[in-house]
């Protein structure tokens, strides 16, 4: 019974996480994760959670005045690291683990991680579209698009984060007015989805809606500037050039220095 009931506050937590992707949406993520560990601390799906949020944090630069990024994702990886020494077969385990290897530029072992998270739950979408990140940062664009588009059909009813994931993919081939539609696909954009959103406009050449679109990412990251971004993304991308077109659109888009 305390295994349930940690599972379902951790999806408790994610439900609310996923339907508002911002600073308060993770706080909830945290919280039910806390409840989740109370309930049962031997069980993986507290540690889940709570990796989540911290991964989130670091990755958009939400609740600064607790932990700066790096300590988020520190924090992140111990969680994830104990769910996995807790269930070693549960794949959500293994994907955040593979999230964090991707934020932190550890490719390599990014991709290991997530052929293992999809080994162990081939049918996971959510599993299948995290997975396209390090793909796109090593340019392996068209495999990510095929896995995006694999997931979709796996699931009908799958979330509007799989259009944000596409949108990026799309923006990688340049192709700015796609991934403008399939960002218009989402029912409601997130604060964190406004970035991607700023640079698809950006490329575009539509300078006040790029402007507009960062305002409302800022407002949730205020710290967020074109160096923090370097900082986290330039060793992620095996082509330079290609970071340096993002940081192009995000100049653009009014980010600062």
């Amino acid at each position: 019974a305390a295994r349930v009931s940690a599972l379902s506050y951790l999806l408790m937590g994610s439900a609310a996480n996923e339907k508002d992707f911002s600073a308060a949406g993770n706080e909830l993520l945290r919280q039910f994760s806390l409840k989740a560990i109370e309930a049962d601390p031997n069980s993986q799906f507290g540690y889940i959670g709570l990796a989540w949020s911290y991964r989130n944090a670091g990755q958009f630069g939400w609740h600064e005045e607790e932990h700066n990024r790096d300590e988020a994702f520190k924090l992140a990886a111990e969680y994830a690291d104990k769910a996995i020494l807790l269930a070693p077969d549960d794949a959500e385990a293994h994907h955040v683990r593979a999230q964090i290897h991707t934020d932190a530029g550890e490719i390599e072992q990014a991709l290991a991680q997530f052929d293992q998270a999809i080994a162990l739950n081939p049918s996971n979408s959510n599993i299948l579209v995290a997975s396209t990140a390090p793909l796109l940062f090593v340019g392996r664009i068209d495999e990510a698009i095929d896995r995006i588009k694999q997931a979709m059909g796996i699931d009908p009813f799958y979330p509007d984060w799989y259009h944000w994931e596409m949108g990026w993919a799309l923006w990688e081939t340049n192709d700015c007015g796609a991934a403008l539609t399939e960002m218009r696909k989402m029912s409601s954009i997130p604060s964190g989805a406004h970035r991607m959103l700023a640079g698809i406009y950006a490329c575009l050449g539509k300078e006040r809606e790029a402007k507009e679109a960062l305002a409302v990412f800022l407002k949730d990251s205020p710290g967020d500037t074109i160096r923090e971004q370097r900082k986290k993304w330039e060793k992620l991308y095996t082509d330079p050039v290609r970071f340096e077109r993002w940081a192009e659109h995000m100049r653009l888009a009014g980010l600062p220095e």
